[in-house]
């Protein structure tokens, strides 16, 4: 039998895969955003916090739609995926949210949020145009809709999993490729990659076993982007774990022009994993740096005698010669601290 958490984990415990750099997607057609483009834009959001809450809330009410078994429109998130995608800027700002919404019992909204803006991150460093990014974005918030209809006693199992309800678990890709067919003539990449971003490079995903070229590069991106969020982020059968193994280089699960984006954008420490320092201290990463994963911006929480420190203090490693980081707290360090 098994977890919920294995079959996301199963994503980066093997496979391997030729080294073979893929084209971008061709542009969306100009059509895609016409309709959206149209209609009079929503009141600005008066924060950040709003906009990510504002996604928030309409995920959910699609998520009751959808369980109600009633129809719903997706042109309200099209308008949004044109402001966020649009501004580089509100994109680097919303990925700071990432560390604070993710952990709720029902995370299955936030996790669509979070993945939507790790793949925007990874896109934007393999150069994609304006009209690819807004397309992809809307895939990403939309490519775990088929869980929206998982039932919460498996969502928020944390004993092991039976066989049939692994099995439902498994169907959803399937499920939001039919939920999303209505949408299929305008934007066929939606139910694609919502079908698609569960398979591997190497052909050990699911459903169908896809590998190498036969996965859409939308679906490649997001699959990373979704296993990277739910690594990082507690859930009911788990706490958060070292994203080491997704990472590693030998892992070759994921496309290596892809891996190779998100380690430029998402750093090697993540934002809000827990490292040690070379004097001893021990602090959480609450910023990083684009093309510089070692050196991201740390918050300390302990001090060298392992002490917890009060007082918020930071530690910018970039251009810092003195203070860089030794590694990724253990396991049993992580334990320690979230048991405070």
């Amino acid at each position: 039998m098994v977890r919920y958490v294995d079959l996301i984990t199963d994503a980066v415990q093997s496979g391997r895969n030729d080294d073979t750099a893929q084209s971008p997607p061709s542009a969306i057609p100009g059509s895609f955003f016409s309709r959206a483009a149209q209609t009079p834009a929503a009141k600005e959001p008066d924060s950040d916090k709003d906009i990510y809450l504002g996604l928030w809330k309409q995920l959910q009410d699609i998520k009751l739609t959808i369980l109600e078994r009633k129809d719903f429109d997706i042109l309200p998130l099209k308008e949004q995926l044109r402001a966020i995608a649009g501004s580089p800027g509100v994109i680097d700002r919303l990925y700071h949210y990432t560390t604070r919404y993710g952990n709720e019992e029902d995370y299955t909204a936030s996790h669509s949020i979070n993945t939507m803006l790790y793949a925007l991150k990874i896109a934007q460093q393999m150069e994609y145009a304006p009209g690819d990014l807004e397309a992809l974005g809307l895939a990403a918030l939309l490519h775990d809709i088929g869980m929206f209809t998982i039932p919460d006693s498996i969502l928020r199992k944390p004993e092991t999993l039976s066989a049939e309800e692994t099995a439902t678990v498994r169907r959803h890709p399937e499920i939001g490729r039919s939920v999303l067919a209505p949408w299929s003539a305008e934007m066929p990449w939606l139910a694609q990659a919502a079908f698609e971003h569960h398979e591997l490079e190497d052909g050990s995903g699911y459903p169908r076993g896809l590998r190498g070229e036969q996965i859409s590069e939308f679906a490649k991106i997001i699959g990373l982007a979704s296993t990277y969020e739910a690594m990082t982020h507690e859930r009911p059968h788990r706490r958060c774990v070292s994203v080491r193994e997704l990472i590693d280089t030998k892992n070759r699960s994921f496309a290596p022009r892809v891996m190779r984006a998100f380690l430029e954008q998402i750093s090697l420490y993540p934002i809000g994993s827990f490292v040690r320092l070379n004097n001893r201290t021990l602090g959480k990463v609450v910023e990083t740096h684009a093309g510089q994963p070692l050196r991201p911006v740390v918050q300390i929480m302990e001090d060298a005698d392992g002490n917890r420190v009060t007082d918020e203090k930071t530690v910018n490693l970039l251009g810092n010669p003195i203070l860089w980081v030794t590694g990724a707290v253990s396991d049993e360090e992580l334990s320690r601290i979230q048991k405070r």
